[in-house]
């Protein structure tokens, strides 16, 4: 998968860019590896149903790293270094669900070679998370 290329004088207030992505067991699994993050809600599905939910919870840092693919590989692309983000995690995402990462320029600071972007995963018409995110174009 070749990511996209946007140029600075090519990205407008407004301009905006999906991606969909099943979460899988075995995602969550590997995300539990790599970041050694092996809460129960997260690996023990009877505790999570315990607990109140229907399933195990998605990290919400794995969203966070949708977010991150979502920079470099579609909006603004191959020349993005991430600067900051900022995401609220208003619902839990399980393992099955298919979200949807979409983001929009909200303001280009053409001096600085800097976009911020408006983040919203959502599965179905459910918000899962929001935010924002500064990222540099790299000449």
């Amino acid at each position: 998968m070749q990511p996209r290329v946007w140029t600075l004088e090519e990205l407008t207030v407004g301009t905006e860019a999906r991606f969909e992505q099943r979460l899988t067991e075995a995602d969550v699994d590997a995300f539990a590896r790599l970041s050694g993050d092996y809460n129960p809600l997260h690996t023990d599905r009877a505790y999570a149903q315990q607990a109140g939910y229907r399933d195990r919870v998605v990290h919400g840092a794995l969203l966070s790293a949708l977010v991150s693919r979502f920079v470099g590989m579609e909006l603004p692309g191959r020349q993005s270094l991430l600067l900051s983000m900022k995401m609220d995690y208003v619902a839990p995402s399980f393992p099955g669900d298919t979200v949807a990462v979409a983001g929009q320029v909200q303001s280009v600071h053409a001096e600085q070679q800097v976009v911020v972007l408006r983040i919203r995963i959502h599965c179905g018409e459910d918000v899962r998370a929001r935010g924002s995110v500064m990222v540099k174009i790299q000449p």
